[in-house]
């Protein structure tokens, strides 16, 4: 039996569709964990809280304002893939500054953190 398996993503921030580039990555964040030992077992491990981040790159189109993607902050970002998976992160912020690349439709790689990301669907 076949299955679709994931091949594209829709990336909106704040409502507005990007037309990203192939390669669209959503770390979830969240809890992640990491082991204690003592000196001679492992006593457990500890949490922490880890930001969900957003790595894209876009294609520039006429009328892309890469200043109002530069000071974005506070932002809802969706990931939503073609096999039925919404995931959802609120309080993103842009990370890096914005370089723009021509040629080919031109590029912009988008890096954005904030809130772990929630899964709204599958």
């Amino acid at each position: 039996m076949s299955k679709q398996l994931l091949g594209k993503a829709y990336v909106k921030v704040d409502g507005m569709l990007l037309g990203t580039k192939p390669g669209a990555k959503l770390d979830l964040g969240g809890n992640v964990r990491s082991t204690v030992t003592g000196d001679n077992a492992v006593l457990g491990y500890a949490e922490q809280v880890k930001p969900s981040r957003l790595e894209c790159v876009i294609a520039v189109a006429k009328g892309t304002s890469l200043k109002a993607l530069q000071d974005t902050t506070d932002a809802t970002v969706t990931f939503e893939c073609d096999t039925g998976q919404t995931y959802v992160a609120r309080g993103m912020y842009l990370v890096d500054s914005l370089s723009i690349t021509a040629g080919e439709g031109g590029e912009v790689t988008i890096n954005m953190e904030g809130q772990p990301a929630e899964e709204m669907g599958a």
